[in-house]
């Protein structure tokens, strides 16, 4: 092939993983808030989950949904920022990431709303009883400004006797090209491996380059994460979050699961907070938060 015409296959190939407009339904109970400068978001009640988020002064979304996620009660979405509780992956009796996903929050709106803010709870009821016998209230905070997103996420228990949880904000990047990016702050942490049956190991890389599928909880880690995207990224900030997971899952992932475009691997990659490693245990009417804060770079 003519030198011409690889480099154009390959900007072709490169702007096929960069464009891929997506239409969240707008038939669906969503909460939509922006800022004076024109940063937005919007969050499904569906799963208490976010699925847009543009900074100021820019026009895409930089959370991954993709084209062929299901939408509405009972249905998890496929990309976004879905709420973990009270079950991260499959460590528990529970099925995969708990039911909170898949449960309808409610608005809760308070006197300090503002437009660039939404809050949404959830409470227990016979169907989360019926999975998981416990008492709770979890509410989730958004706010956006500039080119920041902010999530805070509370836990209550309500009932009369403690309980243990998980929890994780698992969050979609829309990327430009995951297998060119790095994410960096994880050198020499311990991490579990679930590409190696749960082997624990210690990252020995100054800076984790993505290269193919990975799927990875790394323990005790600092505050702060970046994503390095080609000539964009982001930053990750998070408080009493501490582990932090990496996942894409390769061309045989997105292949193999019927809410996944093939070939969506490039454009996305999960790094998260979470608690995981540790369950936290709430006794009646105490409380635990924890933020993300998400700056595009």
């Amino acid at each position: 092939m003519p030198r011409i015409l690889r480099a154009r296959a390959r900007l072709s190939e490169r702007v096929h993983h960069i464009v891929r407009i997506h239409v969240i339904p707008a038939n669906l109970p969503a909460s939509r808030i922006v800022a004076p400068d024109g940063a937005r978001a919007t969050i499904m009640h569906d799963g208490g989950h976010v699925v847009s988020w543009t900074p100021g002064g820019e026009s895409d979304n930089r959370l991954y949904v993709s084209e062929r996620s299901g939408y509405g009660p009972g249905q998890a979405v496929r990309g976004g920022i879905p709420v973990i509780f009270p079950q991260f992956g499959p460590f528990g009796p529970l099925k995969q990431h708990g039911f909170a996903r898949n449960c309808r929050f409610s608005p809760a709106h308070g006197h300090d709303a503002l437009p660039n803010m939404a809050r949404l709870r959830l409470t227990d009821d016979e169907h989360t009883r019926a999975l998981w016998p416990h008492r709770f209230e979890v509410s989730i905070n958004v706010l956006v400004l500039r080119n920041e997103l902010r999530i805070g996420m509370v836990v209550i228990n309500v009932g009369d006797a403690p309980f243990s949880f998980t929890a994780a904000l698992h969050t979609y990047f829309a990327m430009q090209s995951a297998f060119e990016s790095h994410v960096d702050g994880l050198s020499g942490l311990r991490y579990r491996d679930a590409l190696r049956d749960g082997e624990i190991m210690t990252e020995r890389s100054t800076s984790l380059a993505i290269t193919g599928p990975l799927d990875r909880i790394y323990y005790d880690a600092p505050n702060l994460l970046r994503i390095r995207d080609g000539n964009r990224g982001f930053s990750l900030e998070h408080t009493h979050f501490p582990d932090a997971v990496v996942w894409n899952p390769g061309s045989e992932g997105t292949a193999s699961k019927g809410d996944f475009v093939p070939g969506d691997e490039h454009r996305m990659l999960c790094v998260e907070a979470g608690r995981i490693q540790h369950p936290h245990t709430l006794h009646p009417g105490e409380a635990w938060n924890a933020a993300q804060l998400i700056r595009a770079e």
